[in-house]
């Protein structure tokens, strides 16, 4: 089991910047603990307030529909209140500086923060700076913990167990270069036993993908019929500036899942997507449901979130409670 790593300051306990922060025993709580949670929304019951009078502040600097609403209905699930900073109406637009609004937030009464921000490291940074719990919704090109733990839920959900798991293999597809998901992917998946290629134009693929424990292929067609998941990717062209090679027909041609590149994956070949997606470009068919697992994505995402909240506050779970 690995253990947990933090940098020369010590975070404040409850804080998730990046994959590497969690043991493996974190990380397989955190998925019983969704998996209690989706048994309660199959069951139709209703969730336990563990979070009960708990303010929890996201602060979302770089736009987002299903991380922001994921984050708020899974700490309004369980109990807290959530506040969402509308950072373009907020001081930050007259010119405050990320310390000073987050600590405004801090010392407003937050008790912990969701940051998304587009330079890389800036949830690390608010968390010491607050001393909250605080937990990354995105930052640049560096990781995605939450999403990367969604996506694993559901693979983990459709192949029954984290074991059936071991030595599968993910083709990641599209803009590695500037994907915080794929990194955050990178990190996770293979710690669960499964293999990762990563797949895509040379002027979007990361300099040194060993260091991220993957396999490299520029062609998507080298790898359909070798992998079990499909994992696509859109081109993030506000993180672009003058890369080369990128044209669109030309990825549309090499990189597009289309009815012929379906059909010659696997029989039981799986999708993923963490959205948004942009048709036409990366996925050119209509998905089966059972070869999709976009909308699973969706949902596990906010039981995952729900999840890292408990572990946020530092609740003690056992089985199905909170004692």
């Amino acid at each position: 089991m690995l253990n947990r790593e933090v940098g020369a300051e010590a975070m404040p306990s409850g804080s998730l910047t990046e994959i590497s922060e969690l043991t493996d025993g974190e990380i397989f709580q955190i998925f019983d603990r969704a998996s209690h949670f989706r048994s309660m929304e199959e069951d139709g019951q209703r969730f336990t307030s563990s979070l009960d009078s708990a303010v929890v502040a996201t602060l979302f600097f770089e736009g987002s529909t299903r991380t922001r609403l994921s984050f708020t209905m899974a700490g309004e699930r369980l109990g807290a209140k959530v506040i969402d900073l509308a950072v373009i109406a907020s001081s930050v637009s007259k010119g405050e500086s990320l310390k000073d609004t987050c600590n405004t937030v801090a010392y407003s009464g937050a008790d912990a923060i969701v940051v998304r921000h587009q330079s890389e490291g800036a949830p690390r940074m608010v968390s010491q700076w607050t001393g909250l719990p605080v937990i990354n919704g995105g930052d640049g090109c560096h990781e995605h913990p939450t999403q990367a733990l969604s996506d694993a839920y559901s693979l983990v959900c459709r192949f029954g167990s984290v074991e059936a798991l071991a030595n599968r293999r993910v083709a990641i597809v599209g803009d590695i270069l500037h994907s915080r998901v794929a990194r955050s992917l990178c990190s996770l998946l293979p710690r669960l036993g499964m293999e990762v290629v990563l797949v895509g134009p040379h002027a979007l693929m990361v300099p040194r993908a060993s260091a991220l424990s993957a396999e490299v292929s520029y062609e998507l067609d080298e790898v359909l019929s070798e992998v079990d998941v499909v994992y696509l990717l859109r081109i993030q062209r506000e993180r672009i500036h003058g890369a080369a090679g990128v044209d669109g027909s030309s990825y549309r041609r090499r990189f597009q899942l289309d009815q012929r590149r379906l059909s010659e994956m696997r029989p039981d070949g799986l999708v993923m997507h963490p959205g948004p997606v942009n048709h036409g470009v990366e996925l050119g068919v209509t998905l089966p449901d059972e070869r999709s697992l976009i909308s699973e994505q969706v949902r596990n995402g906010v039981l995952i979130r729900m999840a890292v909240f408990e572990r946020a506050f530092g609740l003690d779970v056992k089985g199905g409670a909170v004692v």
